[in-house]
């Protein structure tokens, strides 16, 4: 018996007298022990490696992916995790021209580079792409500033601490120790070096914007180059079923009033709806693609058109959903003008026979819906379910997985859902071998998974009419509003806003939720801590708006906005926090694709989400440079 057969064997074995939850596709075949062995050797000294040795790996057994990840002392999600540290985290080096930039690390003895990338973005948090962007850019182009982004492997980090003595550069200098923890992982390490020429050649994803095409270490994808909605295939690259296509189609369709709900209109991604990708920035590390959102209709476009990004990673897609100031007056647009919108999103697989699906409000069950052409009990019950919860699960039983990290902040039973009164919201799922659809090109939902709602809550419509009428428009920043709208409580301006929640409030406390000031605060930073800021920490500025509720709240039915942003404005000055620094807010919704979740199922891959990796300077090193002994 090989070491590979026995490897195989146990995970089998291991698999067999697990729990359902973890049943896992084993690919046995594998590639010959020599020829892994020799490959593991050069990956373990250089993360470029993988790039180099893919066409020969795309026949590797899972035991041999799983001897990969422990040999790099990484978990199934660590392995797969960006890195990412915005300059402000880095002080002491900003001002540098990014081209003089680079990050190397430790490996196999040897400092070498590791691969990296800083991206830059606008005011509004988009990235920044030179002609592309409606907002001017954070800081200067070229120049390494506050609010670029840092972006490398968790994995490309070594073991092994940089030492002047014995890892000599033969240019350029050490400016910064970076220290990688992990609660699953021993500490890693990278550095920031200015002037060395030297870049690894390993690129983990890229794009085609011309021929719509995206490809990554594991991953290809194909869309019409015009519109991202039509994606026409996406399949692994590796294992027994490599370059077979899962994807059938996607699907959005909003039916509403306008103005009037009985004068609707029906807009979908067949027709009306499209999404152009216009610009991207390739990098090693990750692809951002700004997107142009626009919608026809009578074959014509109308005067609505929005731009977001999507980013690409070796193992991972994320949409990270904006929230900046300019973000209020869409708000205002679709709020005061839409009557009774119906929204129905849907993505349609395909070739995925045997594939087990579940979300964390349904998970407690122990079950997964099973993916064999016809509705279980179980998915149905999972198709009725109001909210997924914070993940939802997909094992494709072909050696891979899908785990979608929502990041919404409506979190169930949380503040933000009970405002959202009016609004019918609910999983869609269906596995029914018979069910067609005029979008589809393969007959069938197996499976098709989404979700769809109906409604506009009432007493959302009234809290857009009574935002405080400011000059949004001038202001680059969240943080700028706060101060405008603080100041703005002096002259009334909160006034029929305060009513309106006070109204809802009341009702809430009759039901008997959020029946004390601190359950009410506790409530509100739940739904926010879905958020990232960018400027202050996330932690940080929960803490300034919680301890703001407490100060200035007497009763769990009666908020006064104004006065809460005044304390926040107070404190965070006597905590030498500039508050205007606070730009924008991201909701990172994150699909991953692991080649397997992990021992500890869906719940312990999310508690790993939550728990993820963080980077921070050290104090040992600051600065070496090649002449140093």
């Amino acid at each position: 018996m090989t070491a590979r057969q026995a490897w195989a064997g146990l995970i089998t074995l291991l698999v067999s007298l697990g729990s359902p939850l973890q049943a896992r596709e084993i690919w046995t075949e594998g590639v010959p022990d020599a020829y892994f062995q020799h490959f593991l050797e050069f990956y373990k000294a250089d993360p470029s490696a993988m790039g180099r040795w893919a066409p020969g790996l795309s026949k590797i057994s899972s035991a041999q992916l799983d001897a990969t990840i422990k040999a790099l002392d990484t978990t199934q999600f660590t392995y797969l995790y960006p890195m990412e540290m915005k300059g402000f985290e880095l002080p002491g080096h900003l001002g540098i021209p990014i081209e003089e930039l680079s990050v190397m690390a430790v490996r196999a003895g040897k400092f070498i580079p590791v691969p990296f990338q800083i991206d830059e973005f606008d005011k509004t948090g988009l990235i920044w792409i030179e002609g592309e962007n409606d907002h001017p850019p954070e800081g200067k182009p070229g120049i390494f500033d506050d609010f670029d982004e840092l972006v490398f492997m968790f994995r490309d980090g070594g073991n092994a601490r940089y030492s002047a003595s014995q890892h000599p550069l033969e240019s350029g200098e050490v400016l910064q120790e970076i220290r990688l923890e992990s609660p699953r992982n021993q500490p890693r390490y990278v550095y920031l070096v200015r002037n060395n020429p030297e870049r690894s050649r390993a690129d983990y994803v890229s794009a085609d914007l011309d021929a719509g095409h995206v490809q990554s270490t594991l991953m290809d994808l194909d869309y019409e180059p015009d519109d991202f909605t039509q994606i026409h295939s996406m399949a692994p690259r590796l294992g027994p079923h490599q370059d077979t296509s899962v994807f059938d189609n996607i699907y959005v369709n909003i039916s509403t009033g306008i103005l009037n709900q009985k004068l609707r209109v029906d807009l979908d991604t067949r027709k009306n709806i499209k999404a152009t990708p216009i610009a991207v920035k390739d990098g090693p590390v990750r692809v951002s693609m700004l997107v142009k959102a626009r919608i026809w209709y009578a074959f014509m476009p109308t005067f609505f058109s929005q731009k977001f990004q999507v980013d690409f990673y070796e193992q991972s897609v994320t949409i990270p959903s904006r929230f900046a100031i300019g973000s209020v007056k869409v708000l205002k647009f679709f709020v005061m003008f839409l009557r009774e919108p119906r929204i129905h999103f849907a993505i349609d697989f395909h070739n995925l026979e045997g594939a087990r699906v579940s979300f964390q409000s349904v998970y407690g069950q122990q079950e997964y819906g099973v993916v064999d052409g016809k509705m279980s009990a179980f998915e149905q019950r999972m198709n009725a379910t109001r909210l997924p919860g914070d993940w939802l699960h997909m094992d494709s039983n072909q050696g891979w997985e899908m785990f979608f990290s929502n990041h919404m902040p409506v979190v169930p039973e949380g503040l933000f859902d009970a405002f959202l009164d009016g609004v019918n919201m609910n999983m869609f799922y269906e596995d029914d071998a018979s069910s067609t659809t005029e979008y589809e090109r393969y007959p069938g939902a197996t499976p098709r998974l989404g979700f769809q709602s109906s409604g506009l809550p009432r007493t959302v419509i009234d809290l857009m009419g009574a935002i405080p009428k400011l000059d949004y428009a001038n202001m680059n920043s969240l943080g700028e509003a706060i101060v405008a709208l603080a100041a703005a409580e002096d002259e009334g301006a909160f006034k029929k806003y305060d009513e309106v929640v006070h109204k809802r409030l009341v009702a809430l406390n009759n039901e008997g939720r959020f029946t004390t000031v601190p359950a009410l605060a506790d409530a509100f930073i739940a739904d926010l801590d879905r958020m990232n800021f960018s400027g202050i920490p996330r932690e940080t500025f929960n803490k300034l708006i919680h301890q703001a509720i407490i100060d200035t709240t007497d009763r769990p039915d009666r908020i006064h906005h104004g006065k809460v942003l005044q304390r926040v404005v107070t404190l965070a000055k006597a905590q030498g926090i500039d508050i205007t620094r606070l730009r924008y807010a991201t909701m990172d919704n994150t699909l991953w694709f692991p080649a397997w979740v992990g021992e500890g199922g869906a719940s312990d891959f999310h508690w790993q989400v939550s728990h993820a990796p963080k980077a921070k300077p050290t104090p040992a090193l600051s600065r070496s440079s090649a002449a140093a002994p």
